[in-house]
């Protein structure tokens, strides 16, 4: 329970430090040298820690899995249940694009170690592929052309990158332990780095728009239907147990201030979104004491 709330120490003082110095601080500038400079060495660290083996590869071929199959029926709930079409996209897409980078990977490392790391990293990966594929063009209503939604793909480091770690992972390769521990630093810089970005973009959000139908159907989806879907995948896939819990860990890290990005490029009720990033990250405290 400490190593939990020590990750959100870094979280508050990045709101913090925001809501002090307000544009002084840019957290834009964070996001890019996090993204371009830091994230290829935390993902080469994650993917190189230990030697790949079917359950490390699996895992993150269960959590898109469970995303996929999760939608179905998180779509179902949302057109049950909401009348704005709008609403029924955000609920129905947001719960399952988390933020398995900026809190997953850093909350997975604290709690299960390097192995904890590398779960963590290959099913980031995951996740990325589908925000920037089928998630964008579920949020697009068909209007983003492939092309588009490729390029942003291939501007990744991190996809790079993580390709790169696997290939020489399976081939055998192992860095010097003075290469891991270079790697290491940038990997830790990396995390502290998410930490305060996430806090930074929680501060600048303004929830100036409540919608309470939208917001107890897209918790439902977050924190019962998605988990209890990769839970029973899980256990179909008969994985360890650390690796059973630490994609499951990922499966309920609250929503990604990615979704507020999107909700905003789209048009879709991004103060709506952003509120929902605020509320399910307040109940993953719950969650993740119940989860431990």
């Amino acid at each position: 329970m400490i190593t939990v709330i020590g990750i959100y120490i870094f979280i508050v003082i990045g709101f913090f430090a925001k809501k002090i110095f307000k544009e002084e601080i840019e957290g834009k500038t964070l996001v890019i040298l996090s993204t371009y400079f830091l994230q290829p060495f935390l993902t080469l660290w994650g993917i190189m820690l230990v030697p790949l083996n079917f359950d490390l590869i699996i895992s993150p071929v269960v959590y898109l899995g469970a995303v996929f199959i999760s939608l179905i029926f998180t779509a179902l709930l949302a057109f049950l249940f909401l009348k704005d079409k709008k609403e029924k996209i955000i609920a129905s897409l947001t719960p399952l694009i988390g933020n398995t980078g900026n809190l997953g990977i850093p909350l997975s490392y604290a709690l299960f170690g390097d192995i904890g790391a590398s779960i963590a990293t290959m099913v980031n990966l995951a996740n990325i592929f589908f925000i920037y594929s089928f998630g964008i063009f579920f949020f697009a209503k068909g209007e983003y052309s492939f092309k588009d939604a490729f390029k942003k793909i291939v501007k990744i480091p991190v996809m790079w990158f993580g390709i790169l770690a696997l290939i020489l992972n399976i081939g055998g390769v192992r860095f010097p332990a003075d290469i891991m521990k270079i790697l290491q630093m940038g990997a830790f810089a990396s995390i502290v780095v998410q930490l305060l970005i996430f806090g930074i973009y929680v501060a600048e959000i303004k929830a100036k728009e409540v919608s309470f139908k939208l917001s107890l159907v897209t918790t439902i989806n977050k924190f019962l239907v998605f988990p209890l879907i990769s839970f029973i995948l899980l256990k179909f896939c008969h994985l360890k147990p650390i690796f059973h819990q630490a994609v499951l860990l990922e499966v309920l890290t609250p929503l990604a201030v990615t979704n507020v990005n999107l909700a905003a490029l789209f048009n879709l009720y991004p103060q709506k979104v952003a509120y929902l990033v605020i509320l399910t990250s307040i109940l993953f405290i719950g969650v993740i004491m119940i989860f431990l």
